[in-house]
């Protein structure tokens, strides 16, 4: 599962190395910088087409709204919107548990929704004070200030311990960061 931390090169790497004949997956924008993710996740309803357009290949997104979409009047009768809805080609409102970063849960997505019996993240360290994607990421937001404050990131790591408390993490494994040392590296 292919994140957009400064180490997803890297890491994506050694998880190659361990398990080279592994299905590549990734959340968000991962397919327009690791060409082999033919499927991504996301939590961004509102992105999906341009998650697409940054691929420049057929890809295919799977989504599920975020629990901020979900409780506003979000609407799909807006050109921008129906764009996005029909960018969309699986919808999974059965993982609305899974949360978090969108790295996170589309680890769950992956173990729980995709069905993998295991799921290795490369790119999702979620470093307090690590806010910037990998280079050469289309996001908007990858010159700026970076993807998210301590604070989120705190909040997205007592999601993922809340994942492993409820048994829902078991299988996932992270190749570094902070829930490498909550996940485990695999082996």
């Amino acid at each position: 599962m292919c994140g957009a931390a400064p180490s997803l090169f890297e890491d994506l790497a050694e998880a190659r190395r361990l398990r080279p004949d592994a299905v590549i997956l990734g959340v968000k924008f991962a397919a327009s910088v690791v060409p082999e993710i033919e499927h991504v996740w996301t939590q961004h309803c509102e992105m999906t087409k341009q998650i697409k357009d940054a691929a420049g290949r057929l890809i295919r997104v799977h989504a599920r709204p975020r629990a901020s979409q979900m409780n506003r009047k979000f609407t799909w009768h807006t050109p921008e919107g129906q764009e996005a809805f029909e960018a969309i080609d699986y919808f999974w409102p059965d993982l609305a548990w899974a949360k978090g970063s969108s790295g996170v849960a589309g680890a769950m997505w992956a173990r729980h929704g995709m069905g993998f019996d295991e799921v290795i993240m490369a790119g999702i360290g979620l470093e307090p004070g690590n806010h910037k994607y990998v280079q050469a990421y289309p996001n908007k937001y990858s010159q700026g200030q970076g993807y998210a404050t301590n604070a989120q990131i705190e909040h997205w790591l007592k999601l993922l311990q809340a994942h492993i408390d409820d048994g829902k993490a078991q299988g996932v494994y992270s190749m570094s960061g902070k829930t490498m040392q909550m996940l485990r590296k695999p082996c």
